[in-house]
């Protein structure tokens, strides 16, 4: 899964700033991106792992970044 494809069309390089209101979970923004509930990978926020189904709220300047699941050995 490459989670590129859910980016805003106006994102560069890979990155793009969302803004979302006060409250907001990871999970909200992965809705707000259109990412599906039930995708598998890890969010990191501001350097803390997370899984996709985690319901942290985010706080004003968190940096999220969304990864695929890694394979191998």
């Amino acid at each position: 899964m490459n989670f590129r494809k859910y980016l805003p069309s106006d994102s560069r390089d890979g990155r793009a700033v969302v803004s979302v209101e006060e409250g907001t979970t990871l999970q909200d923004l992965m809705g707000m991106l259109g990412i599906p509930g039930d995708e598998q990978g890890t969010a990191v926020i501001n350097g803390i792992s997370y899984g996709v189904t985690d319901t942290q709220v985010l706080m004003d300047g968190d940096v999220v970044s969304f990864f695929s699941p890694v394979a191998g050995g």
